[in-house]
């Protein structure tokens, strides 16, 4: 039997994963394909739970470019969303803007924020971070309901209704932004950036020590995960049609995507994918059966699935041998 020598494995066991990567590739395009035209072919009610996961996906990969390479947990990243949902929405309503494009505007407004409050906010470490960002979040959405803002946000009376978009236009937008958000952290985490990232995840101090920046690391990664968090929140706010302090910097957003990642597998790929698709139909499941109880049961199934399994499910599956182990997952 003749084996590679650089390889190590035989030319059946090449041929045998060629194979499995051309059905990866179709069953790949097969998906995308059906997700492109589901809004045509399905119920509302579907085209509308596949929209809220493609919004999970977003949100959830946003907070694994930052926490999730880094080891630094952020509370408060629904700050971000928050203050770009807003700022969408006021360029639309007052200016006029075209909805990409205040969407984009938006996603770098919150960049900024996360840019200012980084130079800062992460040369803490630890639990101290974590409660520095919960705090901020807290009081951020004290400060948009006070009278100080209020001539721009509107207070906690917000914005109501905003111009109508079409179901169909959300729809694919956040298709486009999930997909980008998954490419960008594909591209990050086989990246030199990315593996800095781990590097100051794994041991900052030893990072530090050969080099890296560890400072100016965190705060590229944080404007990241700020800027794709906020993108899509300005997609979410369109759909919501309403914005107002409470909903806009719910503690909600900041808690789902977290879970998602530590279920799924927080520093990689995939992980937040499998998250995100995971709870998304648990959560639908347990709200249409159990109305009263679903939060409750919504939340001891979360704590059991991360108790099974603390890596996440990308990690459990590399230590079966069912996945390489390998970055680009």
């Amino acid at each position: 039997m003749n084996m590679n020598k650089t390889t190590g494995i035989t030319p059946a066991e090449g041929i045998g994963v060629i194979r499995k990567k051309v059905w990866l590739y179709v069953i790949g395009i097969l998906v995308l394909g059906l997700l492109v035209a589901l809004p045509h072919i399905a119920s509302a009610y579907a085209a509308t739970v596949i929209f809220i996961l493609f919004v999970y996906v977003g949100y959830a990969e946003g907070w694994n470019i930052m926490s999730g390479l880094t080891g630094y947990v952020n509370f408060g990243y629904s700050l971000f969303a928050g203050i770009a949902g807003y700022t969408s929405v006021i360029l639309i309503i007052d200016y006029g803007l075209w909805w990409p494009i205040a969407w984009v505007i938006g996603g770098i407004s919150a960049s900024i924020v996360a840019f200012m409050l980084g130079m800062v906010m992460l040369r803490l470490r630890g639990s101290y971070f974590a409660i520095g960002m919960l705090a901020l979040l807290l009081g951020i959405q004290l400060l948009y309901t006070s009278k100080y803002l209020s001539p721009i946000t509107r207070g906690g009376y917000g914005f109501p209704f905003i111009e109508p978009m079409s179901f169909t236009a959300m729809y694919y937008s956040a298709f486009v932004i999930a997909l980008v958000s998954i490419f960008t952290t594909y591209k990050i985490i086989t990246s030199r950036f990315g593996a800095r990232l781990l590097a100051i995840r794994e041991d900052e101090e030893a990072a530090e020590s050969v080099g890296i920046n560890a400072t100016a690391n965190k705060i590229t990664a944080f404007c990241i995960s700020a800027f794709f968090g906020g993108l899509m929140a300005g997609v979410h706010v369109a759909f919501q049609n309403y914005i107002e302090p409470h909903s806009a910097f719910n503690i909600h957003w900041t808690i789902v995507p977290i879970v998602m990642v530590l279920l799924g597998g927080p520093g990689s790929v995939w992980g937040p994918v499998i998250g995100a698709v995971i709870l998304t139909f648990v959560e639908e499941f347990l709200w249409s059966y159990f109305t009263q109880a679903y939060m409750m049961i919504y939340g001891v199934v979360m704590v059991l699935l991360v108790l099974l399994m603390p890596g996440g499910i990308i990690e459990w599956l590399k230590s079966r041998g069912t996945l390489p182990k390998v970055r680009t997952i």
